[in-house]
């Protein structure tokens, strides 16, 4: 928009000066008005430029910090993510190694003592 406005204010100049060209002779006030204004024009341009460097560079260092905070996470979640599928295939194997030593001592206890009911639990 702010593009729209300069390109808006170098048309008007324009303008104005074949406005007044049409009307006749072109003074003096009417060059410097039109001098005026094509002045302002680029002063106003200067002041854009000026913001969105200043706006550019703050996105950059604030674009740069995200990145770098973002890039930690990912590397703890993927620390994390390891260390949950680590936990997870230890306690399977720790349940399959549980149930085998059960079985195995449930069986082992029936042989052993055949007149014991192992389904009585209290």
């Amino acid at each position: 928009m702010n593009n729209y406005l300069i390109k808006s204010g170098a048309n008007i100049s324009l303008f104005l000066l074949a406005l007044t060209g049409c009307a006749g002779n072109t003074t003096t006030a009417d060059l410097m008005r039109d001098n005026a204004s094509t002045g302002q024009t680029q002063v106003d341009l200067k002041n854009q430029i000026a913001k969105d460097w200043e706006r550019g560079t703050k996105l950059i260092t604030t674009g740069e910090k995200r990145v770098e905070n973002g890039e930690k996470q990912v590397e703890s979640a993927e620390r994390d993510l390891r260390s949950g599928q680590d936990d997870i295939a230890r306690g399977r194997g720790e349940i399959a190694e549980g149930q085998k030593l059960v079985t195995e001592s449930e069986r082992v206890f029936r042989l052993d003592y055949p007149e014991v009911d192992l389904n009585q639990t209290n």
